[in-house]
């Protein structure tokens, strides 16, 4: 992650924090190419308009921070290559004490997005997404008993529901006639195909996926995308077997399907991670884990790719990502949200892959 990003997001995760009082937190969007005299022009009709504000320390608030804003986009004189991003009002806690403050963000890739808003919250998402842009995959994992259903969002696996079927298992009970029973379970296995293709429909149909990965243990899988019981609408990219059909299958099909999935955060975390995990059982000495030992590595100008945990406190996030950045090394922030991430923060929540063995 390079230092612009890093702190871009750092920015957006503070301002995400932050609540007004009041409707004074002030989010405009600027797109690449626009004029900026539009924007002063339009900004300054909302500062007529807040004056009509009847609470004064909001009134107050809000002509403050338009006039910031104006003057900003004055010094700025006219919209960088890929837009503009500005973020203004009062963060101070204490009533009456306003402590207006302004932040100005170039998106990371050229966008056509315009907003103002003025709210209890910035507006955030739409620049954040430009950062974190990643493709989002629906996820499913089935046999006749039961089904999951999943989206991978860069690092983050989801499950969004779990679903049972009323499937008997394959032979009948007690008198039942073996056709007889052979029809109603058919017939039960259809109805849950069914299910799962409604459900599948309700939950990812607004979550802006790429396609959708199928997985299971036997022929379920298979049998219900040939039976139709998919919208149309949904692209299926690939199957592959995989022994379970609940949140252990998911991450399986993850992990089987790494030709399918492109510029998918996820995997790149779980190279860097397995990496360092087998060269701690080689005891090869190319890794260090914990922060004393890696700092000590990073002072020796030894380390290659810093690993940093995102559950660590932020401080020292902070910290060790600029120590690693200002020597011109891959840094590296791993998320908890896979088990992967997990085992990195369960061994301290930083290390380092080196570049020669280490003398200790």
């Amino acid at each position: 992650m390079d230092k612009k990003e890093y702190e871009a997001l750092n920015v957006l995760k503070y301002l995400e924090g932050i609540k007004g009082r009041h409707t004074e937190l002030i989010s405009v969007y600027i797109p690449a190419g626009f004029s900026l005299d539009i924007i002063r022009n339009h900004l300054a009709e909302e500062r007529n308009t807040a004056s009509n504000i009847k609470d004064r320390n909001n009134r107050k608030n809000v002509i403050t921070a338009l006039d910031k804003v104006i003057n900003e986009l004055k010094l700025v004189g006219q919209t960088p290559p890929n837009g503009l991003v500005v973020f203004c009002g009062n963060v101070s806690d204490k009533e009456g004490e306003p402590d207006i403050r302004l932040w100005s963000l170039e998106p990371p890739e050229r966008s056509d997005i315009r907003i103002y808003r003025c709210d209890q919250q910035f507006v955030t998402q739409p620049l954040k997404q430009m950062f974190n842009k990643t493709n989002v995959y629906g996820l499913l994992v089935m046999d006749n008993r039961e089904a999951t259903i999943g989206i991978l969002d860069g690092s983050n696996v989801s499950v969004l529901k779990h679903i049972k079927s009323l499937v008997p298992g394959k032979f009948s009970k007690g008198g039942q006639s073996a056709m007889r029973f052979t029809r109603e379970r058919e017939g039960l296995i259809r109805d849950f195909y069914k299910e799962i293709g409604e459900t599948a429909k309700d939950l990812l149909s607004d979550k802006g996926i790429v396609g959708l990965i199928v997985g299971g243990p036997g022929p379920a899988k298979d049998n219900f995308i040939e039976g139709g019981f998919l919208p149309s609408t949904f692209k299926v990219l690939g199957t592959r077997s995989v022994g379970d059909a609940d949140q252990s299958g998911l991450d399986e099909l993850i992990d089987k399907s790494k030709d399918i999935l492109v510029n998918v955060r996820r995997l790149e975390e779980r190279e860097y991670v397995q990496k360092l995990l087998g060269s701690i059982a080689r005891n090869d000495r190319l890794s260090v884990y914990g922060e004393n030992e890696t700092i000590n590595q990073l002072e020796s100008d030894n380390v290659d790719t810093l690993l940093i945990s995102d559950g660590v406190d932020e401080k020292k996030k902070n910290d060790l990502y600029y120590r690693g950045s200002e020597k011109g090394i891959n840094v590296e922030i791993i998320s908890t949200n896979s088990s992967d991430g997990l085992q990195l923060y369960n061994l301290g929540g930083v290390a380092a892959l080196l570049k020669r063995p280490s003398k200790s």
